[in-house]
């Protein structure tokens, strides 16, 4: 009788570990930003099973991911997120190419700051797990397939310190996880320009530091040209808009790197639209468009690759400039 008295106190002390164990984590998840960001990054992924005939899809990171989706024709789409580096431009990529689809053009980013030292670590790293775990990626789960399920259990996920990390960066320079719409669009423009060069030039400092030092980069970006190629898909490789003394921190060995690295790979297309929008009313900081901005530089895109990619009836508002043509390569 004792014995059983144990074992059933020991099952109730278990049972309700395990329910308080379950109710931290469903509270963490509801509650926590963290959570909230991995709900957003899934459901950007999805929204492009709402859209039944994508043809063309836009991956990168925040540069990338001002070209909204209600700016892109019914066939575009944009699964671009704030903070990712190239493996989580390759996780989200052969999860959708995994499923049925009719894509057959990527245009990635070709940002030099997606080869630097800021881009080794996404905050995003664990949210794209899921994406290769579900297509038994042989790239990518260092750790295995166990620590990645783990990572699922909101109380086991060690990625917040890396989270929080990110996004005390991104407020300290603009970057990475926040939308253009939380920013006031007309802020920039009525900085004084000595005021703009001298944030352009920090943030650029941070961005590029490291670029063309370190092998992963690279080796995502080999990856992700073989698998657009094993289905049959063209990648058409993008630099995007930025002030100019952001951009005046990359040298010119470090972008003959990344260019040279972008040939090996068979990414012959890259289109440098760096210094084809400069004025600063078509910017919210020194490296990520505005709205309008954005529809300026889809329609350069469309001119370019003869594409309809922006959205019929989509005009720029009666104030927006005309962008100079592209002087591209």
């Amino acid at each position: 009788m004792d014995s059983r008295n144990s074992w059933r106190t020991f099952l109730t002390h278990v049972g309700i570990a395990t329910a308080v164990f379950a109710a931290a984590n469903v509270a963490t998840y509801w509650t926590s930003g963290y959570f909230e960001h991995e709900r957003e990054y899934f459901a950007k992924v999805n929204g492009l099973y709402d859209r039944p005939h994508v043809r063309s899809v836009f991956a990168g990171d925040s540069h990338v991911q001002q070209l909204q989706n209600e700016l892109l024709a019914p066939d575009a789409y944009n699964i671009a997120f704030g903070g990712d580096s190239l493996r989580e431009v390759y996780a989200k990529l052969r999860y959708v190419l995994a499923r049925p689809n009719e894509i057959d053009t990527l245009f990635l980013t070709a940002d030099p700051h997606m080869f630097g030292t800021g881009r080794l670590q996404s905050s995003n790293r664990a949210f794209v797990d899921r994406y290769l775990l579900w297509t038994r990626s042989p790239y990518g789960l260092p750790k295995g397939w166990p620590s990645a399920a783990l990572d699922a259990v909101p109380l086991f996920n060690d990625d917040f310190v890396q989270y929080l990390k990110k996004r005390l960066a991104g407020a300290l320079k603009r970057d990475g996880v926040r939308a253009a719409e939380d920013e006031d669009p007309a802020s920039w423009g009525k900085l004084a320009e000595s005021e703009r060069i001298a944030i352009a030039r920090s943030t650029g400092e941070m961005d590029h530091v490291g670029i063309g030092e370190h092998l992963e980069p690279f080796v995502w970006l080999a990856r992700i040209a073989a698998l657009a190629e094993a289905h049959h898909v063209r990648v058409i490789a993008i630099q995007y808009p930025a002030h100019p003394s952001y951009l005046e921190s990359i040298s010119e060995q470090a972008a003959a790197t990344v260019r040279a690295e972008f040939a090996s790979v068979g990414i012959r297309e890259v289109l440098d639209f760096r210094g084809v929008i400069t004025d600063p009313r078509f910017f919210v900081d020194p490296d990520h468009l505005d709205r309008e901005g954005a529809i300026a530089l889809l329609r350069l895109i469309d001119a370019r690759t003869g594409q309809q990619l922006l959205a019929r009836g989509i005009q720029p508002a009666p104030t927006s400039l005309t962008a100079a043509s592209p002087a591209v390569h």
